[in-house]
């Protein structure tokens, strides 16, 4: 049995690295996602609780809406902003009102980060048909989210890397099952920007945007590679531990 979790626990850090499976784990923040319901509508508020005793800045927040129809149509809809928590403070992030059909779902995922590590997360499940709320841990085959990009890019250069990287990730014809986010962000320089790009919180590829053409279809190239590098890993884990 010991030699079991050890082999568990070295899969891991090599999948993960140490900075980022523990980086997340600050309990001085708490997120929470609220929603209130009125027929077909459902109003959505992402919440974050500082239960500290200082002031908590450098904070940000992004909110994810995956609405599913009955026909199986997806539909995304996604917020972000900065902000602060005084000692004891519990603040509302945003506002969102969603629409949902009759036998429809909606997965809603929320991920506060401070200074670009993610710090909390909440994820909420919302059945139709059923009308119950559901705080769940995300069951990658609960809700189609196969081969979704979110993309927060902000920049000629970043949206040319947008476009060069979603072309090959469609040629190469694989249904990844987790979301790939990709964000750019100014550079400390204030030239250029950089690109990073998650999967499961965890950066993947991350580099400094150019202008030139060849330049952005080779880090698209590069991204999608690592990309795959990480799939391959997760399912050789996942499949090991019996949960792919």
């Amino acid at each position: 049995m010991n030699i079991h979790i050890n082999n568990t626990m070295l899969l891991l850090l090599l999948l993960f690295g140490f900075s980022a499976s523990f980086a997340q784990n600050n309990k001085e923040i708490q997120a929470k996602i609220k929603i209130t319901q009125a027929d077909s509508f459902i109003s959505i508020f992402p919440t974050a609780y500082n239960s500290s005793g200082t002031l908590q800045n450098n904070l940000s927040y992004s909110i994810l809406a995956l609405k599913k129809s009955a026909t199986g149509t997806m539909s995304k809809n996604s917020q972000s902003g900065v902000f602060s928590l005084l000692p004891g403070e519990t603040k509302t992030l945003s506002s969102q009102k969603v629409n949902i059909d009759e036998n429809g779902s909606i997965q809603i995922y929320l991920f506060i980060r401070k200074d670009d590590k993610v710090i909390a997360k909440d994820t909420l499940h919302v059945g139709a048909i059923e009308n119950k709320f559901k705080n769940t841990p995300l069951q990658e085959t609960s809700f189609e989210i196969a081969g979704l990009i979110i993309e927060n890019v902000l920049t000629k250069p970043g949206k040319d890397f947008y476009e060069f990287f979603s072309q090959i990730n469609r040629s190469n014809g694989i249904s990844y099952p987790f979301v790939i986010v990709i964000n750019e962000k100014p550079s400390l320089g204030g030239r250029n920007s950089v690109i990073d790009i998650l999967i499961d919180d965890v950066t993947i590829f991350k580099f400094n945007t150019q202008p030139k053409e060849e330049y952005l279809q080779m880090a698209a190239k590069q991204a999608n590679k690592e990309i795959y590098t990480y799939y391959s890993k997760r399912k050789m884990l996942y499949k090991n531990e019996k949960l792919f």
